[in-house]
């Protein structure tokens, strides 16, 4: 297990270790609009990840990225929930 995948399973304010996104291409494929729809916690043991979605990809495909450090908040709350969606 690596050290950037160890920092991951501890939670800080509970930011997301992943946002997930639906990439939509513009026009003939020059261009791409990306919707946040998903967020990913890690487990405590590192070896699993909780996703929440907002929607669901129309073509099936969700792209994840980590959350970089610097990376400012879009002053939305993000956080798992303990007893299921609402």
């Amino acid at each position: 297990m690596s050290n950037e995948h160890r920092s991951a399973t501890k939670p800080a304010n509970n930011k997301p270790f992943m946002l997930g996104y639906t990439v939509t291409p513009i026009g003939y494929g020059q261009k791409s609009v990306w919707s946040k729809i998903a967020a990913a916690w890690a487990h405590k043991d590192g070896e699993g990840y909780e996703v929440r979605m907002d929607a669901l990809p129309v073509d099936g495909r969700l792209v994840l990225r980590t959350v970089k450090d610097d990376q400012q908040p879009d002053n939305e709350v993000v956080e798992p929930s303990m007893d299921g969606p609402a």
